[in-house]
């Protein structure tokens, strides 16, 4: 049996606040999930799994449309896998960009350093 989780609950567990869970919901990225008799949001471990994903491609730089169309292939089925492998493939790449890029600034970070630790003023 799978244990549930309150809305507070899995805001913590995932790292994101309550209000980010009820906008993914409201963007259909979040299924809707079963309320008990108080009217609260009850999550399982797959919810939290789900969310953890969504929060790992939003930090990535993937936009809510990109997630969103990512989200309704894999509803669709698996007949959707080469389409949602290419997006995954297309964000691993902008991902692995975006570092070489942070590489390239802390490589300009580190020379300024050794020019003022050496007593230059520029």
């Amino acid at each position: 049996m799978s244990k549930i989780f309150t809305i507070g609950q899995v805001a913590k567990k995932v790292g994101i606040n309550i209000g980010a869970i009820r906008f993914y919901e409201r963007k259909g990225l979040l299924e809707p999930v079963v309320r008990n008799e108080q009217n609260n949001r009850l999550y399982t471990d797959d919810e939290i799994g789900w969310l953890i994903f969504l929060k790992c491609l939003r930090e990535t730089g993937m936009s809510i449309e990109e997630i969103k169309k990512y989200h309704d292939m894999v509803k669709a089925g698996t007949s959707t896998l080469p389409e949602r492998t290419k997006l995954i493939e297309e964000q691993k790449q902008a991902l692995l960009d975006e570092i070489e890029q942070k590489k390239a600034q802390l490589v300009h970070l580190e020379h300024k350093l050794e020019r003022y630790y050496r007593g230059e003023n520029y």
